[in-house]
């Protein structure tokens, strides 16, 4: 990721050097991030804030480190995803749609670089939003179709389901679960399998079914790998498929987005 300062003020004055570096640094869940140069810096700093509950300071920090700048690439719409999930930790909805309409939705639609990114911010809004919304979920599901083609590792293979879901492409994620049903050797590969049918009894409504699947996967998560910040969102999938589960009148005016 190119990354091109507009200002020379720093406000990087709280971040560890970690340019320099060679060991590994992980978040609390023991999962290696990225950490090398200035976006590898203030991409520590905002898996502390996130790890330590310290939402608002995460925002203020990484807001003002991505108004001085501007950049591209994988790293890039990354750092935009944590900005998003610090917006949504602070009620501020629109402000994280708007980013993923100028930041993620252009990466993902154009290249292979917002792959886990792009379906995990739609389905975090998609559950933060006080009603049922309509999301640009398209683009997404077409970049995930082309993505499944070849091998990817089984975090990625887990965000493709993720993105077939979010876009209710029932009959491609069926079609997954059926072709991958006796290819479920390994812990990481029984866990996306697990994931795809919580997945597929969530948009099917079956609510219940989907929250004691989730339920059941939340241990393993870790095991596909993602940070303890990125896996979070399966603990949220649980939690909405529970309530959904026992809501006494479901959801159905649609929130209007632009």
């Amino acid at each position: 990721m190119s990354v091109h300062k507009h200002h020379q003020q720093s406000h990087l004055t709280v971040i560890p050097a970690a340019q320099k570096r060679s060991e590994k640094i992980c978040d609390s869940s023991g999962y290696a991030m990225f950490s090398t140069g200035e976006d590898g810096d203030i991409h520590v700093v905002a898996h502390r804030m996130l790890d330590a509950g310290n939402n608002e300071r995460g925002r203020q920090l990484l807001g003002a480190w991505l108004a001085s700048r501007s950049g591209s690439g994988s790293n890039w719409a990354h750092l935009q995803w944590h900005m998003a999930v610090f917006e949504l930790s602070s009620g501020n909805w629109y402000a994280a749609f708007a980013r993923f309409r100028q930041h993620i939705l252009p990466v993902v639609t154009h290249s292979f670089d917002a792959l886990t990114d792009a379906p995990a911010l739609l389905w975090r809004l998609s559950l933060a939003a006080n009603a049922p919304v309509a999301l640009p979920w398209e683009p997404v599901r077409w970049r995930a179709l082309a993505t499944m083609k070849t091998p990817r590792s089984a975090f990625v293979e887990v965000h493709n389901l993720l993105a077939l879901a979010g876009a209710h492409d029932s009959e491609s994620l069926e079609g997954w679960i059926q072709e991958h049903r006796l290819s479920t050797s390994s812990r990481p590969e029984a866990t996306v399998f697990r994931i795809a049918t919580a997945l597929h009894a969530f948009i099917g409504r079956n609510y219940k079914e989907a929250a004691l699947a989730f339920e059941s996967v939340l241990p393993y998560v870790s095991h596909i790998g993602g940070s303890r910040a990125q896996n979070e969102l399966f603990a949220q999938l649980q939690q909405s498929a529970y309530r959904l589960a026992n809501a006494n009148t479901p959801l159905t005016r649609e929130l209007k987005v632009a």
